[in-house]
C-alpha cells in the first residue's frame, strides 16, 4: 500500500472514529451519565444497532444478525455487501461487486441462502468457465431494499435446512400487516464508476397498504439499478516448462538459473472488460389472517439482470511459439525477461455477450394455531433462474512479429521489436480458416418444495416445547450449449473493421508498459455484423451439458429447553438425497459423444445441540455443536466440461462425489454492557470429511472450437480428499461512544489443516472490519474499513497452487435529514480502486491482476 493510500485511510477514519479508543470500562462506568444524552441522538444507526442486538441476545444458537435500518447505513448495493461487515464473513471482489460470501473461512458454495426459510434458485451470467454453477446465490442480484433483517446461523439447528459447513444465511422479507398502513418508501439516485466514467440511476420504491381491522394487508416493492463496469487488468495464461522451450531451440541464450527447471509464461494478456449490469426486481406480498388462529402469507420475488459484457484481450503467446524464443532470464525458477524472433505468435480476440440472468419464487405460507399450545405452519413453493450467455461472440485477429516481454509480479512490460504487431498487421484467418464463432451456454436452476412444521409447547421439566417437520424437495438444475465455427471468407485487417485505440486511461495504476497497453480494437457492433455475415456451421457442445436431478426428504425432531439461567435446543435432522445426474462422455477428443446417466443416494443422521448461559445479567456463554452437511456444486456432479479456447483451460466433473461432512463446534461469550453495546468473542471449529478441490491436469487433447483443430487443455475437475480442519476465532466490538460518535469492530483468525496440504478456499487467515460513525441531529455518517489475507482459490496449471493477495475495501455513506420525512445521502465504494491480484503459489508470477474503480452516489429517499 502507497503512501497515498495511508493518507486516504488515515483522513477518513480520524475523523469519524477518534474517540473510538474511549475504554469499554471507562463507558461503561459512565452508563448512567450518559442515558440522556442517549434519549437525544437515538436515530436510525442506533436503532439497527439495538434492533440486531436484541435479536442476537435472545437467539439459542450463535446467530449475527444485520437488520434492514442497519443495511441502509451502508453505501452497499446488495446485500452481500451488507453481510460483509459482519464477523466473520468475508466476500470475493473479482469484479468491484461482491457476489458471493464466505462464512468463516469456507468456500461461498458451501454456505446457503434461504428467504424465508426457503430455498432460492441461483443462475449466473457465465463469465468464467473455471467457475462453474454451484448452489450459492449471486447476490448481487438481492437489492438491500427487499430485506427486514439478515441473520448468520453459525451454529445450526435441526429445524434448519441442511446444506452449510460455514453458516446459514436467512432473509427475512417485509410482511404488510407488519408496516403501517399506508407505508410510502422511495429513493432516487445516480452512481458514477470512475474506470468506466460512466454514470446510471438508481432508484427503488415500495408501497404497503392494510385495511381497518389490520388482518388483510398488500404490499410492493420495486428496485431499479445499473451499473457501467470497464476492468482493466493483465493476465497470464499459466506457465510452462523451460525445458519444453529448449526441447524446441536448443540454442536459446540464457542467463541466470537453469532454464530447464524454469517456468515461463504460457501467455501475457492486456485484458480490457466492459459490462452493463442492469437490474429489475420487484417484490410482493399478500398477508390474510381471517381469525386470530389462521395466517396465510403469498410472497413473490422476481428479479431480472442484464450482464451483458464485451472483453478485448491483446496478448502475447510465448506457449505456441516456443521455437522462437532467442533470449531468456531465469530467476527464482521463473523466466523473468525474454525476447522472440520472427514466427513470434500474438493475437487479439475479442468477445461479445449477451447475458440476461432472471430469478423468480412464489411461496405459500399459512399458519394455524388451533389452541395456545399447538402450532402449524406449511410452506408450498416454487424458485425458478434462467442465466448464461445467449450468444457469444467470438472475433480473432492474428499477427506474426517478434517481441520481448519482462515481469516481476509488480511490473509487466511487452515490446514488439517493429511495432507493426500491436497495430495494422493484426487481421483474420485467410479464407477457408475459422474466424471466430458463435456459441451459447444456458443455464437453469429450479425447485419445488412443500414443508409442515408443528410446534408444540409443553412444560416437561425443562422443555419448554417440542417441534417436528417434515420437508421434501424437487431440484433441476441444466445447462444447454452449441458452438459453431464461422469460417473467413477472407483475410480481414483489424483497421478495415473501424479500429479504434483502447483508452490508455484503463490501465493506469497497474504498473503495465510498451505495446501492452497500447493497442486498438474495433466495437461490439463490429464483431456481431462481421460474424452474422460469415458462413457459420452449428453443433451442440455435448461436452458442457449437463442435467441434474436432485430430490431430498428430510424430517426433523428438535427439543427446545430453558431454565433459571439457561436455553437452548437438542435436535436431530435425516436427510436423504437422490441425484440423477446425465451427462456426456467422449472417447475421442470431442469428435462424438455419447449420453451417460449415473445415480448418486446417501442417506445422513444430523444432531444438533445448542446452549445459551446467562453468565451475569449482561454476559452470554453459548455452545453449539452439530453434525453438518454440504453437497457439490451441481456442474461438479457431471462428467462434462466447459473450456475457454483462448487460454486452452477448462473445467469437468466427477459424478462419483460424496458431499462434504463436517463436525462443527463453537463457543461464544458476549458481554452486553448498554442496550446498543457489545463484546463478543467466538471460537469455532469445523472438522470436515470427504471435502473436495478441484485438481489440475494437463494436456488433455480436445477439438478447439476456434479452429476446429486439437489443442493440449488443462481440465481443472473436483475430488474427494480425506478430511481437513478449519479452525479461528472471532472478535467483535460494537458501542456508542458519546457526543455521536460510535464503532463497530471485528476481527476473524481462520487457519486450515488439509490431507493435501493445501489450504481451504476462500480462507483468509485475517479478515477486519473497522466501521467508526457520527450520528447527531440530521446528520449520520460512516466509514467502512474492510481487509482480508490472502487466500487459496484453486489449483491451477501445472499443479500451481492459484491464490489471490490480501485486499482492502474503504467505503463512505453520508446522510442528512432534510425533514422527518426527507433524506439525502452520499455514497462512495472502492474509494482506495484497490487491486485485485492472483497469482500462481508466488507473487512473482502472477495469474491476473485488476482495477475496477470507485463508485460515487448520491441519492434522496423518502418515506412516509
Amino acid at each position: 500500500m502507497g503512501i497515498k493510500k495511508y493518507a486516504l485511510v488515515t483522513t477518513m477514519l480520524m475523523g469519524v472514529g477518534a474517540t473510538s479508543f474511549i475504554s469499554i470500562q471507562a463507558y461503561a462506568a459512565d452508563a448512567n451519565a450518559d442515558d440522556d444524552l442517549q434519549e437525544i441522538v437515538v436515530t436510525s444507526i442506533r436503532k439497527s444497532l439495538e434492533r440486531s442486538i436484541e435479536v442476537k441476545r435472545e437467539a439459542n444458537a450463535i446467530v449475527d444478525v444485520i437488520s434492514a435500518e442497519g443495511v441502509g447505513k451502508f453505501p452497499d448495493t446488495n446485500v452481500a455487501e451488507s453481510l460483509s461487515h459482519l464477523p466473520g464473513i468475508s466476500v470475493d471482489h473479482q469484479f468491484g461487486e461482491g457476489e458471493k460470501i464466505s462464512i468463516l473461512g469456507t468456500d461461498p458454495a458451501l454456505n446457503r441462502i434461504l428467504v424465508d426459510g426457503q430455498s432460492i434458485a441461483s443462475a449466473d451470467w457465465g463469465g468464467n468457465p473455471n467457475d462453474p454453477n454451484s448452489r450459492t446465490f449471486n447476490y448481487s442480484l438481492l437489492s438491500p431494499e427487499i430485506i427486514d433483517q439478515a441473520e448468520v446461523y453459525k451454529s445450526t439447528e435441526a429445524r434448519i435446512d441442511e446444506g452449510s459447513l460455514g453458516g446459514t444465511v436467512i432473509i427475512h422479507t417485509r410482511k404488510p400487516l407488519d408496516l403501517d398502513a399506508n407505508t410510502l418508501r422511495g429513493s432516487v439516485g445516480y452512481s458514477y464508476n470512475t474506470r468506466s466514467e460512466q454514470g446510471n440511476p438508481r432508484g427503488s420504491l415500495l408501497y404497503s397498504w392494510k385495511n381497518a381491522a389490520s388482518n388483510f394487508g398488500v404490499m410492493v416493492a420495486g428496485t431499479y439499478d445499473k451499473e457501467d463496469l470497464s476492468r482493466a487488468g493483465i493476465e497470464f495464461f499459466g506457465y510452462g516448462s523451460g525445458k519444453d522451450i529448449t526441447a524446441a531451440n536448443p540454442n536459446v541464450a540464457v542467463t541466470g538459473g537453469d532454464i530447464n527447471s524454469a517456468k515461463y509464461p504460457a501467455g501475457i494478456n492486456a485484458a480490457y472488460f466492459q459490462q452493463t449490469r442492469e437490474r429489475e426486481g420487484v417484490q410482493a406480498a399478500i398477508q390474510y389472517q381471517p381469525t386470530d388462529t389462521l395466517d396465510f402469507d403469498l410472497s413473490g420475488i422476481y428479479i431480472h439482470g442484464d450482464y451483458n459484457n464485451f472483453s478485448q484481450s491483446r496478448f502475447i503467446y510465448p506457449a505456441g511459439s516456443k521455437s522462437a524464443f532467442q533470449t531468456a532470464t531465469v530467476k527464482d525458477g521463473l523466466i523473468t525477461n525474454a525476447t522472440l524472433g520472427n514466427g513470434a505468435y500474438t493475437e487479439l480476440d475479442t468477445n461479445y455477450r449477451q447475458t440476461t440472468v432472471q430469478t423468480a419464487r412464489l411461496n405459500l405460507a399459512g399458519t394455524w394455531t388451533p389452541t395456545k399450545d399447538w402450532k402449524v405452519h406449511t410452506d408450498v413453493g416454487y424458485t425458478r433462474a434462467f442465466g448464461g450467455k445467449d450468444p457469444e461472440y467470438l472475433l480473432s485477429f492474428y499477427s506474426s512479429a517478434p517481441y520481448s516481454f519482462a515481469y516481476d509480479g509488480t511490473n509487466t512490460n511487452v515490446t514488439y521489436t517493429n511495432g507493426s504487431a500491436s497495430g495494422n498487421a493484426l487481421s483474420t484467418r485467410a479464407a477457408g480458416g475459422q474466424a471466430g464463432g458463435i456459441a451459447a451456454q444456458l443455464n437453469a436452476d429450479s425447485e419445488a418444495y412443500g414443508q409442515m412444521d408443528v410446534t408444540h409447547d409443553i412444560n416437561l421439566g425443562p422443555i419448554t416445547s417440542v417441534q417436528a417437520g417434515v420437508k421434501y424437495t424437487d431440484h433441476l438444475n441444466t445447462v444447454r450449449a452449441y458452438g459453431s465455427r464461422t469460417m473467413s471468407n477472407g483475410a480481414v485487417s483489424l483497421t478495415s473493421l473501424g479500429a479504434s485505440p483502447v483508452p490508455s486511461s484503463v490501465f493506469d495504476d497497474l504498473n503495465a508498459s510498451g505495446d501492452l497497453i497500447h493497442f486498438s480494437t474495433i466495437s461490439k457492433e463490429a464483431v456481431v455484423n462481421y460474424l452474422d455475415g460469415l458462413n457459420t456451421t452449428y453443433y451442440r457442445d455435448y461436452g458442457s451439458e449437463y442435467k441434474v436431478t436432485e430430490k431430498n426428504g428430510n424430517a426433523y425432531v428438535q427439543a427446545n429447553f430453558a431454565g433459571t439461567n439457561y436455553r437452548g435446543n437438542l435436535g436431530v435432522r435425516y436427510v436423504h438425497s437422490d441425484d440423477d445426474i446425465k451427462f456426456w462422455n467422449t472417447s475421442d477428443n470431442g469428435n462424438s459423444y455419447q449420453s451417460v446417466t449415473t445415480n448418486n443416494r446417501y442417506g445422513r443422521f444430523l444432531p444438533s445441540f445448542n446452549v445459551a448461559y446467562d453468565a451475569t445479567d449482561d454476559v452470554v456463554v453459548r455452545f453449539g455443536a452439530a453434525k453438518v452437511i454440504a453437497r457439490p456444486r451441481y456442474a461438479d456432479y457431471a462428467g462434462a466440461f466447459s473450456k475457454d479456447d483462448t487460454s486452452f483451460n477448462g473445467s469437468g466433473g466427477n459424478p462419483n462425489l460424496k458431499p462434504y461432512e463436517s463436525n462443527n463446534y463453537d463457543v461464544s461469550a458476549e458481554w452486553y454492557f448498554n442496550k446498543d453495546s457489545l463484546v463478543s468473542g467466538e471460537f469455532f471449529f469445523r472438522q470436515i470429511s470427504s471435502y473436495i478441490v478441484s485438481v489440475t491436469k494437463d494436456n488433455v487433447p480436445l477439438v478447439s472450437q476456434r479452429d476446429g483443430l486439437v489443442h493440449d487443455y488443462s481440465i481443472t475437475t473436483p475430488q474427494n480428499f480425506s478430511d481437513a480442519n478449519v479452525k479461528g476465532f472471532s472478535a467483535l466490538y460494537q458501542t456508542n461512544i458519546a457526543y455521536g460518535f460510535g464503532v463497530q469492530t471485528n476481527y476473524t483468525y481462520a487457519i486450515a489443516d488439509t490431507a493435501s496440504g493445501l489450504n481451504m478456499p476462500y480462507l483468509s487467515r485475517h479478515t477486519v472490519n473497522f466501521i467508526p460513525y457520527y450520528e447527531q441531529g440530521p446528520l449520520q455518517a460512516r466509514v467502512s474499513l474492510g481487509w482480508r489475507s490472502s487466500y487459496f482459490t484453486s489449483i491451477g496449471r501445472l499443479n500451481s497452487n492459484n491464490m489471490t493477495d490480501s485486499y482492502m475495501q474503504l467505503d463512505f455513506s453520508a446522510t442528512y435529514s432534510i425533514t422527518e420525512n426527507l433524506q439525502a445521502t452520499v455514497n462512495a465504494t472502492n474509494l482506495l480502486d484497490e487491486l485485485y491480484y492472483s497469482y500462481s503459489g508466488t507473487k512473482a508470477a502472477p495469474i491476473g491482476y485488476y482495477r475496477n474503480g470507485s463508485v460515487y452516489s448520491v441519492s434522496m429517499s423518502y418515506k412516509m
